[in-house]
């Protein structure tokens, strides 16, 4: 069987990467593709034996504090039972290995494997010099590799950067990404043609989601179809005095999935134990959802629900959610007024439900091109 290794954000508790990751898995598994996800590479010999991957190893060590102020701002600790239960969620989902052996890099090899530099924003500066995301071990392999929409999530580069964008990405064999921002970012940089595609969590039917969220244990106190939807990536008390206008309003139970700890010091009912499972059952059954996040928009958008989008203090990741609500038609999604609540439940994703077909089919047909 043909092998796939697919690196991207999919360890850490945020539902939206390890949905997006079990999506695009789940697309190269009925394409003939056994899949596995890399955690780690962390070959020593072979890093010694090219001297550029240990070097951008080693600063990106230095600098690791930048990394951890921008992806994990502030700690939030997870109860023991959801550890386990997204523990069990990654053994069912999402196969990875952790290369650390020589010995072992080398039986991967033999397999002629293709490498992927998968969704979400691997490629972000914060990350540091490009390394492993962008498949840089692979670069010295003679393997095939490429990406499935990519993202920077970042307006510009740093200089010291650019050289390392350009060296990697003008050797993959193929290179798409998630936004139009990504290819404008990337021109006069890298000397190669780049397409847009939706997704991996676009990219499959609904019916894997229903799937997964058949999975999901919530408590009987949740009534379907009667609660509001909380879920929100950025810590941030304008969300929360928004929530208050809408409770203050709709005689509906307001649920949280929490990311922070101040989400859980919230007077409503707070879901502690949650996996991607109770993240698209909750979505699918909601009266309606306000977020400011991605996937959840996603999520919504695919499962038809009235949706509320607040938007992040932080602008550097906006284009993602332009690009989603303008390839949809669903503008009307964001939240322009925070000073009120003003229900809109008059919609339709209708129009949207088509041109997702499309790019769907074109998104498939690229990853078919690229790989065969």
């Amino acid at each position: 069987m043909k092998k796939a290794y697919i690196l991207t954000f999919f360890y850490s508790t945020n539902y939206g990467s390890k949905l997006q990751a079990t999506a695009l898995g789940k697309q190269l598994e009925s394409m003939g593709y056994e899949v596995r996800f890399i955690k780690t590479f962390w070959d020593i010999p072979f890093l010694l034996r090219h001297p550029s991957l240990m070097y951008t190893r080693v600063q990106n060590l230095i600098h690791r504090k930048e990394t951890q102020d921008f992806f994990n701002s502030e700690e939030y600790e997870i109860t023991p039972e959801r550890q386990k239960r997204i523990d069990q969620y990654n053994k069912d989902y999402l196969k990875f290995v952790t290369v650390k052996k020589h010995a072992q890099w080398k039986q991967i090899l033999k397999d002629n494997p293709v490498f992927i530099a998968g969704s979400d924003i691997i490629w972000q500066p914060a990350l540091g010099y490009p390394d492993k995301y962008f498949l840089d071990f692979a670069y010295y392999t003679g393997c095939k590799r490429i990406s499935y929409a990519s993202s920077v999530g970042a307006k510009k580069l740093p200089a010291k950067y650019r050289k390392y964008y350009k060296k990697y990405l003008e050797s993959f064999d193929a290179i798409s990404v998630r936004e139009n921002a990504t290819i404008k970012l990337f021109k006069g940089i890298v000397n190669k043609k780049i397409v847009k595609v939706i997704d991996p969590t676009l990219l499959v039917d609904r019916k894997t989601w229903d799937e997964i969220g058949d999975q999901a244990k919530l408590p009987q106190t949740i009534k379907k179809d009667n609660y509001i939807l909380c879920y929100f990536v950025m810590n941030d008390e304008r969300y929360w005095e928004y929530v208050r206008k809408a409770a203050a309003q709709e005689n509906a139970q307001i649920v949280v999935l929490p990311m922070h700890k101040q989400d859980e010091s919230q007077p409503y009912t707070i879901i502690t134990d949650g996996t991607p499972s109770e993240f698209i059952e909750l979505i699918r059954n909601a009266k309606f959802v306000i977020t400011d996040s991605f996937h959840a928009s996603v999520f919504s958008f695919l499962y038809d629900k009235e949706l509320y989008i607040l938007r992040r203090a932080r602008q550097d990741e906006d284009e993602k959610f332009n690009d989603l609500l303008t390839r949809y038609e669903m503008k009307e999604r964001m939240v322009t007024d925070e000073t009120a609540f003003t229900r809109n439940a008059e919609f339709s994703y209708e129009n949207g439900k088509k041109v997702l077909e499309q790019e769907r089919a074109f998104a498939r047909d690229y990853l078919d091109k690229a790989l065969n």
